[in-house]
């Protein structure tokens, strides 16, 4: 299939360089992130991964693709999450994620296994990952990391929470006259959805307002809703500056907040608010 990539600095909508930084996720924040340890670059494939921690041998992680790592740690910072983060990034949009991971089903271990290695107080004993809690986060490109991981069935077992800020898009369905997303592409996605809202697994979707050639958020979002037969309501609970929830849809711990906002700078707060849908999809009852 084609690169459903979402940020519009692949086709290059933006007129000004640092508007296509902002949305690809390079920019990098001033805020403090002091009292977080994290390693240097490790290259993987293509790539690099960054472990950060704030207290060593933590029995959880959250891996997350696609996001300036200073403004991840920031976010990472403001939650109450207290474990192991990994942030991921590939250069590119989503076929730059979802290919290694394609192409090399051992990947998602590896990944575990070297943040757990260097986590660890005594890295020389510290033996094969053995995680308490995997859980799984992405904004814009990233889903298409996540969507490939999800495949595997080992992967889809393992992992405990999903959190995907504006990040999930998909194909056109070419069978149906209307305008629809494509079935295959979502398969997964409602999987875990579904073992979300039986309380089997924890799932927090966001997404903004922004239209896309391709299924946009909104739309991929409104597809899990439908299948589930869940119904959206007004909500304005979650407000943060240059974010404004518009509607709520819930069932079990599976939970929809859709934004307003239709500009790149919107999707970018979803990064910049990560914090929020971390605590509240690990943390908070739905």
């Amino acid at each position: 299939m084609g690169n459903f990539a979402h940020e519009k600095c692949g086709r290059r909508s933006f007129p000004v360089a640092l508007a296509v930084w902002l949305v690809c996720g390079i920019a990098v924040g001033d805020d403090d992130t002091r009292g977080i340890a994290a390693t240097e670059p490790i290259p993987i494939a293509g790539g690099n991964l960054v472990v950060c921690w704030k207290t060593p041998d933590a029995d959880s992680v959250l891996l997350h693709f696609h996001g300036a790592v200073e403004t991840v740690r920031q976010a990472y910072r403001a939650s109450r999450f207290e474990g192991v983060l990994v942030v991921v990034n590939f250069p590119g949009l989503s076929r730059a994620y979802s290919t290694p991971v394609a192409n090399n089903p051992e990947l998602f271990d590896w990944v575990l296994n070297r943040a757990w290695e260097n986590s660890r107080s005594v890295t020389e004993n510290a033996g094969p990952a053995e995680w308490d809690q995997v859980n799984l986060s992405c904004f814009s490109a990233g889903y298409g990391a996540v969507r490939e991981i999800l495949k595997t069935g080992s992967n889809f077992k393992r992992i405990d929470a999903l959190i995907t800020a504006d990040s999930i898009y998909a194909g056109l369905d070419p069978e149906s006259e209307a305008r629809a997303v494509k079935p295959e592409h979502m398969r997964d996605f409602l999987r875990f959805a579904r073992s979300a809202a039986d309380e089997k697994k924890r799932f927090t979707l966001s997404h903004s307002s922004q239209p896309t050639p391709y299924a946009s958020t909104t739309e991929t979002a409104d597809y899990l809703r439908s299948a589930l037969g869940i119904e959206r309501e007004s909500s304005s609970e979650l407000i943060r500056p240059g974010m404004e929830q518009q509607t709520r849809a819930a069932d079990g711990r599976f939970l929809i907040l859709g934004f307003a906002g239709t500009s790149g700078k919107a999707h970018m707060q979803h990064l910049h608010n990560i914090d929020l849908l971390w605590d509240l999809c690990l943390f908070d009852e739905q």
